[in-house]
């Protein structure tokens, strides 16, 4: 699970930044980005979600692509909130810690734990989000995983 691939990764962040455009279209196809590569490799779309995140591997990113991929992937594993994000494949809206292997949900946990690590003061908006994925984490762990505790 370890192996992210540097040119698939600056995708997905020229992706997560063409969400955060002002045009309507680009906006709606790169949504349609993200939820087809959800679709296709639940565990490669959350292992790059969470390494755009990272302070080493996704340090040539925005603190907005950061926090927009926190607050999406927050989104994914939250089991209070309904993803809806993918109007034509309600299935693909299924919590996404209950799709991922054994392996994806390992290294996804130990990214969480190096960021958060890794935090500063110098951006407080994007350490809240990561706090608040962290915490969106614990919960499907713990009714994904049988009662898991981080």
């Amino acid at each position: 699970m370890a192996n992210i691939d540097q040119n698939e990764l600056a995708q997905m962040g020229a992706i997560l930044a063409q969400v955060l455009d002002k045009d309507n279209n680009a906006r709606k196809a790169a949504e349609a980005q993200l939820n087809e590569a959800k679709r296709n490799d639940a565990d490669k779309y959350a292992a790059y979600m969470v390494s755009i995140i990272h302070p080493v591997a996704g340090a040539n990113f925005s603190p907005e692509v950061k926090s927009l991929a926190a607050v999406i992937f927050r989104r994914n594993v939250s089991i209070v909130s309904v993803d809806t994000s993918d109007v034509k494949d309600a299935s693909n809206n299924a919590n996404l810690w209950d799709r991922l292997t054994d392996p994806a949900r390992t290294f996804i946990k130990q990214a969480i734990l190096e960021i958060l690590q890794g935090t500063t003061a110098v951006n407080k908006n994007l350490n809240h989000k990561v706090c608040s994925l962290a915490v969106e984490m614990q919960g499907a762990m713990y009714k994904c995983e049988n009662d898991t505790v981080w």
